[in-house]
C-alpha cells in the first residue's frame, strides 16, 4: 500500500519533489479556501505517485513552495489530474507555475460523452468505490491538518492512474487520442484572470425586480458596502450576510437601530460593529434610485462582433451536424468540436482543410475527420 505523509518542512519538501521527479508520472490535486475566503488561495497541494501520497501544507511552506515547479513543468511527465483548469489557475495565480503534459479525466469524460463527469461518479463507476463527500465544504486553511483528512485528501489523486489508464484504452478505441492532447493543452494553457467587482452583479438578487426604484437603489449600495467589508474582513461575501438580508433592507429601510434590529439575518455583530454604517449606506442609497433595466456600457476591450442572418445560420447548421455527428460516433459534442471554436469558425471560416488544422482547440485528427463536411457548412 502506498505510503501518507503531511509535509510542512521545507527540506523535506524538497527530498519529497525529488523522489516524485523519478515517477513516471504524478497525479496533483489541490484545495482553497475560497468558500470561506474573499481573497481565494491555495491551502493544501495533494501529490501522489503509484508508490507514495504527499499532502503538502501550502500554508506552512510559503515561498519554498516554489520548488513544486520544477515537477509541473515537463514536457514528457504528465500529471494527472481531474477537472484541472481550475488547480491550473489557482496555482499559476499564486505560484506563477506553468504546466508542462496535463492528463485531466475529466476531459477524458467529457470526450467519451459521459453523463456524469464528476470524480466520485467516475471512480466509483470504473473501479467500483464510493468516496466520500463530507469534507467538500470543510475550510482547508484551518491548521493544523488533521489525520483523517489525509483519506479524503488523497482519494482526489492516488485513483487517477488506474481510472485514467481505463479511460485512455476507451479513447483509443473511439479514435480520440489527438482530441484529448488538445484538450489537455487547453487546460495546462489556462490563465488566471484578475478579480473584479462588478456593481451591477446587485441584479442576481432574486426579488430585486420587485423593488421600488429608490429600493433598488439601497439594494446597489448594500450590495457594494457588503463587498468592501468582506474584502477588508477576507471574508467570503455571504458569509458578511446573504442575498435576502440584503433585499430585506431594500426593502423594509430601516431608519434607525431599533428598526435595524428587527431585519432577519442581522446579526448582534453585525449590528453592533457595523450598524450605524448600514443606515448610512440605506439613507444614501434613496439619493440613487435605480431602474430595473441595467445601463448600456462602454465596451473597456474589443467589441464582440454580431452575427448576420447568414452567420446565425451556419452556427445553427454547426450545432446541428455537430449533434448528429457525436450522436452516430457514440462520443461527446465537445469531440467532435469544440463549443469554443465554433463562432470562431463562422466568423473566420478557413480556406481549406489545413488551415482548418491550424486553428486552436480543432487539430489534424478533427480536420481530417470532418474537414468537408465543416467547410461545406461554412460555404468555402
Amino acid at each position: 500500500m502506498p505510503k501518507t505523509e503531511i509535509v510542512t518542512d521545507a527540506d523535506r519538501f524538497g527530498e519529497v519533489i525529488d523522489e516524485l521527479m523519478q515517477a513516471p508520472r504524478v497525479a496533483l490535486d489541490i484545495e482553497s479556501d475560497g468558500f470561506y475566503n474573499y481573497r481565494d488561495r491555495v491551502c493544501i497541494v495533494t501529490l501522489s505517485s503509484e508508490d507514495v501520497n504527499v499532502v503538502i501544507d501550502t500554508i506552512a511552506l510559503g515561498e519554498a513552495a516554489n520548488d513544486m515547479q520544477r515537477l509541473l513543468d515537463r514536457s514528457d511527465v504528465p500529471v494527472l489530474m481531474h477537472s484541472g483548469q481550475n488547480d491550473v489557475i489557482a496555482l499559476k495565480r499564486d505560484y506563477g507555475f506553468e504546466f508542462g503534459l496535463v492528463h485531466d479525466t475529466a476531459v477524458a469524460a467529457i470526450l467519451l460523452g459521459l453523463q456524469h463527469t464528476g470524480l466520485a461518479a467516475l471512480v466509483e463507476s470504473y473501479l467500483g468505490i464510493p468516496l466520500e463527500k463530507e469534507l467538500q465544504r470543510h475550510d482547508w486553511s484551518r491548521r493544523p491538518i488533521e489525520a483523517e483528512h489525509l483519506h479524503y485528501l488523497i482519494n482526489d489523486t492516488k485513483h487517477l492512474f488506474e481510472m485514467h489508464d481505463l479511460m485512455h484504452a476507451e479513447l483509443s478505441k473511439l479514435e480520440l487520442e489527438d482530441e484529448y492532447v488538445i484538450e489537455c493543452r487547453a487546460v495546462a494553457d489556462a490563465v488566471p484572470r484578475s478579480r473584479e467587482f462588478d456593481p451591477e452583479r446587485f441584479r442576481k438578487i432574486k426579488g430585486h425586480g420587485d423593488l421600488s426604484d429608490k429600493q433598488r437603489g439601497v439594494l446597489k449600495a448594500l450590495y457594494a458596502w457588503r463587498n468592501d467589508l468582506a474584502a477588508k474582513l477576507d471574508r467570503a461575501p455571504f458569509r458578511v450576510t446573504g442575498d435576502h438580508t440584503l433585499l430585506e433592507l431594500a426593502r423594509r429601510l430601516p431608519g434607525d437601530l431599533g428598526m435595524l434590529e428587527q431585519v432577519k439575518g442581522v446579526g448582534d455583530w453585525m449590528l453592533r460593529d457595523h450598524g450605524d454604517d448600514i443606515l448610512a449606506v440605506i439613507a444614501e442609497g434613496q439619493k440613487n434610485p435605480t431602474g430595473v433595466r441595467p445601463p448600456k456600457r462602454r465596451p473597456t476591450g474589443p467589441v464582440k462582433l454580431r452575427m448576420d442572418p447568414r452567420q446565425r445560420d451556419r452556427l445553427g447548421q454547426l450545432k446541428r451536424w455537430r449533434e448528429k455527428e457525436a450522436e452516430a460516433r457514440g462520443v461527446g459534442l465537445q469531440a467532435v468540436l469544440p463549443t469554443a471554436v465554433l463562432k470562431d469558425l463562422v466568423f473566420e471560416p478557413p480556406k481549406d482543410a489545413s488551415e482548418l488544422a491550424d486553428m486552436p482547440r480543432v487539430g489534424t485528427s478533427r480536420a481530417q475527420r470532418y474537414g468537408d463536411q465543416i467547410l461545406g457548412i461554412l460555404g468555402m
